[in-house]
């Protein structure tokens, strides 16, 4: 009777099992069903807010204030400067960005913010990839030197205001006379 053909060793291993974790002192080891389940905790902190309809894609920076309490802008003028002090965007409250009108070498991120109107969407990207709408319900101009106490009233509404400036630039101040304020609410 023929020989069956031998087989030929291969260079496969069985798939690794995981190994229960160590027993803690006194209590039998927990399960790897519940180790696994375990998901990182959602990351809330805007990292990008997007405009298509004046073709806005800009990263978010985090700032405060200066040292004359007055909101800090984004150090690089591509990017949006979300105020860290106030709400998150999607938040009860008033999530305040702003951004540069212009540079010295031209455009900046908020060149075109004039162009929004009532119904226009504002997509902000949070950390853990979840996107959250708004849509514009407003816009005014207010004088560079207004402190708009509406900007940071409690609210139980979620809202965003981007900020940018507008008007003259008066080379006493080194920076323009007025500040274009855009409202939007979540959707």
């Amino acid at each position: 009777a023929p020989r069956p053909p031998l087989s030929r060793p291969t260079n496969r291993r069985a798939p690794p099992t995981a190994a229960p974790p160590p027993a803690p002192p006194g209590g039998p080891p927990a399960p790897v069903a519940a180790i696994a389940a375990v998901k990182p905790a959602p990351d809330p902190l805007p990292v990008r807010v997007m405009i298509s309809k004046i073709g806005v894609d800009a990263r978010i920076e985090a700032r405060g204030l200066d040292a004359g309490r007055n909101i800090l802008t984004p150090k690089d003028f591509h990017d949006v400067a979300w105020y860290n002090l106030g709400p998150l965007p999607g938040q009860p409250g008033n999530a305040l960005m702003n951004g540069h009108v212009d540079w010295w070498t031209g455009s900046a991120v908020f060149t075109r913010l004039s162009q929004l109107r009532p119904g226009d969407i504002i997509t902000v990207v949070r950390g853990d990839g979840t996107h959250l709408s708004f849509k514009v319900t407003g816009r005014r101009v207010v004088a560079a030197d207004a402190r708009v106490a509406a900007l940071f009233a409690p609210s139980k509404v979620a809202s965003l205001t981007l900020i940018t400036c507008t008007g003259a630039w008066d080379p006493s101040i080194l920076s323009a006379t007025h500040r274009l304020l855009v409202s939007a609410v979540l959707v």
